[in-house]
């Protein structure tokens, strides 16, 4: 599968039965796997999914409430989400702040 195809997926539901879905693949991670769009999917199938989702996140101990359905932000200082805090990242600000002589530090 590549960037661009439209397949069909079948979700295993808690009590085994299969939710069909159709899906567009938007992204392709070598090796690991995809990220897809859902096309023609209702309101009752996108909280079965979220909620399968939040559940296998809980399962692996991330107990984080995630929306899959929520648009992205086009910018990631506009993204109100958790963020994982990158200390080299952390250092270049500060050093740049210092360097551009902003003294609210």
């Amino acid at each position: 599968i590549y960037a661009g195809d439209e397949f069909r997926i079948e979700i295993e539901l808690p009590n085994k039965n299969r939710l069909p879905l159709s899906c567009k693949a938007i992204y392709r991670f070598e090796n690991t796997g995809i990220g897809v769009k859902f096309t023609d999917i209702s309101q009752f199938e996108q909280e079965l999914v979220s909620k399968i989702i939040s559940e296998c996140l809980v399962r692996e101990g991330l107990p984080i409430h995630v929306d899959p359905f929520r648009q992205p932000s086009k910018f990631i200082e506009d993204d109100d989400s958790p963020q994982i805090s990158n200390p080299r990242q952390q250092k270049e600000k500060m050093l740049e702040k210092i360097m551009s002589g902003d003294e609210s530090i």
